[in-house]
C-alpha cells in the first residue's frame, strides 16, 4: 500500500498507492482487532452531541480521556444519519472493571437496553490524536470510518459520506 523512490536515504519518505485501499484495509483489521469490552449505560439525551460534550466535561473533571466515536462522532465530521444512533464514546479503561468505575465515577448507570456504549479506546494513543469539534472530543476520521461501518447498513452509507467528505475516493 506504500511506495518509495528509494530503498534508504533522503528521498526513501513512503508514499501512499491507493489512499481508498488503505482506509478498507485499516478498517477490516480494525474490525478484526476490536476489543470486546464494552458496557451500556442509560442516558435520556435528547440531543446527543450536546450530552456527550457534557458527558466529556465530567469525564475530563475526573481525569478521564475521552472520544466520541462512530454516529456521534459522524454527525460532527460529516452529517448524514437523521437519528444519531448508537451512541458510542471511548474512555481511559481497558477492562470491565474499569469501565464501570468510570461510569460511576461521572454518575452513569449501568442498562442493558443503554443508549450510550462506553468501549476502552483502542490503542495507546488514547486521546492524543482525537481533535475537538464544536466541543466535541473526536475519534481519528478513519477510526470513525471504521466504527461506522461496523454498525449494519445505515452505518456503511454512513461511513462512505465520511469519505467522501474527508476527499478520499471510493
Amino acid at each position: 500500500l506504500l511506495t518509495a523512490d528509494a530503498a534508504r536515504g533522503r528521498n526513501s519518505r513512503r508514499k501512499i498507492l491507493d489512499s481508498d485501499q488503505l482506509l478498507d484495509t485499516y478498517a477490516a483489521a480494525a474490525a478484526r482487532l476490536r476489543n470486546p469490552e464494552s458496557i451500556r449505560v442509560g442516558v435520556l439525551w435528547r440531543n446527543p452531541v450536546r450530552g456527550a460534550i457534557e458527558l466529556g466535561g465530567r469525564l475530563e473533571s475526573h481525569g478521564v480521556a475521552w472520544a466520541t466515536t462512530g454516529a456521534l462522532a459522524a454527525e460532527q465530521l460529516a452529517p448524514y444519519l437523521t437519528e444519531v444512533d448508537p451512541c458510542e464514546v471511548y474512555v481511559d479503561g481497558g477492562s470491565l472493571p474499569e469501565l464501570r468505575q468510570i461510569a460511576r465515577e461521572v454518575g452513569l448507570d449501568e442498562a442493558a437496553g443503554g443508549r450510550l456504549l462506553l468501549r476502552p479506546f483502542p490503542t495507546p494513543a488514547k486521546d492524543a490524536l482525537s481533535p475537538k469539534v464544536d466541543g466535541q472530543r473526536v475519534a481519528p476520521w478513519p477510526r470513525v470510518f471504521s466504527d461506522l461501518r461496523m454498525i449494519g447498513v445505515r452505518g456503511e452509507e454512513a461511513a462512505e459520506h465520511l469519505r467522501e467528505q474527508m476527499g478520499v475516493d471510493a
